[in-house]
């Protein structure tokens, strides 16, 4: 599956539109279609869970290869989201998503458009939703880089191409040799973890970010553990 089929599959189906601009920066992507203005807002994750998805990204070499050699392939996309960092947010519900014209009663066309831009420019450089999600390419890097204790460049790229089709996990060692709490001690669980927690304050960003009067109108979100 493409990142662009991915955008689809939690986004709807695209329309093509005539997309005059089209701009992403953390929590936002912005575009101008057809005359109107659109905004597509999401929670950005916190360091803390970022710091989660670099560790364990950092711990298996096939991954590790392809992010330092400055690729992002779609199975780095589920290791992110088995650590709370959906790269395509799930669905419509989990966006502010506002357009400046006069359809109110859903998601209009010129939103739809919008998301088909991100899910092609996706396809071209997927680390745009690494950026949209708060993680530019550079970040990701140094992050991944620190996490695995990296001093020089990274991997060579043939290591990467080899490795261009589907990830494969990495058989570990003994579980009871990692830290309960380390990346290492994750890929060698016989079960994935269990949801994990909003981050604290996603919704008080959300509502930070959102343009002008809208913001008034957003009900509360609820805290973790309220």
């Amino acid at each position: 599956m493409s990142w662009s089929e991915q955008v689809e599959q939690w986004l709807g189906p695209s329309v093509p539109g005539p997309v005059d601009r089209l701009s992403v920066r953390p929590g936002e992507v912005t575009a101008r279609v057809g005359g109107f203005e659109v905004s597509l807002i999401r929670a950005v994750p916190d360091d803390a869970l970022w710091d989660r998805v670099c560790e364990a990204l950092a711990s298996q070499e096939v991954f590790r290869a392809r992010v330092l050699a400055g690729e992002l392939p779609v199975p780095v996309g589920r290791v992110c989201t088995m650590f709370g960092v959906d790269l395509v947010p799930r669905g419509w519900d989990a966006l502010v998503a506002t357009c400046s014209c006069d359809r109110w009663d859903g998601v209009c066309a010129h939103l739809r458009a919008a998301a088909a831009a991100l899910a092609a420019q996706a396809d071209r450089d997927p680390f745009t939703l690494t950026r949209w999600a708060g993680m530019d390419r550079g970040a990701l890097r140094t992050r991944v880089m620190a996490a695995g204790r990296i001093k020089g460049p990274s991997v060579p790229e043939e290591t990467a191409r080899d490795n261009a089709s589907e990830a494969i996990i990495e058989d570990v060692t003994d579980p009871s040799d990692h830290a309960p709490d380390s990346a290492a001690a994750f890929w060698s669980a016989p079960s994935p973890p269990g949801p994990v927690d909003i981050p604290s304050g996603s919704g008080d960003r959300i509502r930070a970010a959102a343009p002008g009067a809208l913001a008034d109108e957003l009900p509360p979100f609820p805290r973790p553990g309220t």
